[in-house]
C-alpha cells in the first residue's frame, strides 16, 4: 500500500481501494474526516465493496459532524463564506432562526444560547450546508443532510409536516419562510393566470 502525502494515510480511490489490488482501507488510516460515525460508513462501504461485484463510493466530501457540549454544535457543507467564495455574492442566500424563536426551545429554557443557520443557492434553493448550536445540534443536521443528499430544495421544508413542539419543526418553518418569499415574487405571474382562467 502507498501513503497519500496529502492526508498522511493510506493512499485509496473514491471506492476505498487501495493501489493494490483487492486490498481496502476504511476509517481513521486514511487520514480522511476522523469522526466515528464516517469511519463506521466507510467499514461498511469497504466490506460492500470487497464482496459485491458493483462498488459503492466511499470517499464523502461533505461529513456531518457534531461536538457533544452543551449546547451541541453541529455542520456540515459549505458555510456562508466558503458559498459566496464558490457561487458568487448575489447566488447564495442564508435563513437564521435564534433560538428564541424556537417554541420548545423556549418550554424548555434553553432559548437563550443558539441559533440554526443554513446557507442555500438563490435560486434553486438547494441547501449548500449548516451550523447549528443547540440541545439537539446533531439529529438536525442529520436531517438536513439526508434533505441534502436527496437534492431536497429548502423551501420544500415547508410541505414536510414534523410535530410540535419539536426542535425539528423550526426547519418547516424556515423552509416556509423561503417557500412563502418565492410565492410573494410569483405573485404577478398568478395574477395573469388567473385573468386568463388557468
Amino acid at each position: 500500500v502507498q501513503i497519500n502525502s496529502e492526508t498522511n494515510g493510506i493512499q485509496v480511490n473514491d471506492k476505498l481501494e487501495t493501489p493494490v489490488k483487492g486490498i481496502y482501507a476504511a476509517g481513521d488510516c486514511t487520514g480522511d474526516q476522523q469522526f466515528t460515525h464516517y469511519a463506521g460508513y466507510q467499514g461498511a462501504i469497504a466490506a460492500r465493496n470487497i464482496l459485491l461485484p458493483l462498488k459503492d463510493p466511499g470517499v464523502q466530501s461533505e461529513v456531518p459532524s457534531t461536538t457533544f457540549t452543551d449546547p451541541e454544535v453541529a455542520s456540515f457543507g459549505l458555510t456562508e463564506q466558503a458559498a459566496i467564495s464558490q457561487y458568487g455574492e448575489g447566488e447564495v442566500s442564508t435563513s437564521f432562526r435564534p433560538l428564541s424563536k424556537i417554541d420548545r426551545a423556549i418550554c424548555e429554557g434553553k432559548d437563550s444560547q443558539g441559533f440554526i443557520k443554513i446557507t442555500y443557492q438563490s435560486k434553486s434553493k438547494q441547501i449548500l450546508g449548516a451550523t447549528i448550536v443547540a440541545p439537539v445540534a446533531g439529529e438536525l443536521i442529520s436531517e438536513l443532510a439526508v434533505a441534502k443528499d436527496g437534492k431536497m430544495s429548502f423551501d420544500q421544508f415547508a410541505t414536510v409536516m414534523h410535530s410540535y413542539p419539536s426542535y425539528s419543526i423550526a426547519l418547516q418553518q424556515m423552509g416556509a419562510d423561503v417557500y412563502y418569499d418565492k410565492l410573494k415574487k410569483s405573485k404577478k405571474l398568478y395574477d395573469v393566470l388567473k385573468k386568463i382562467g388557468l
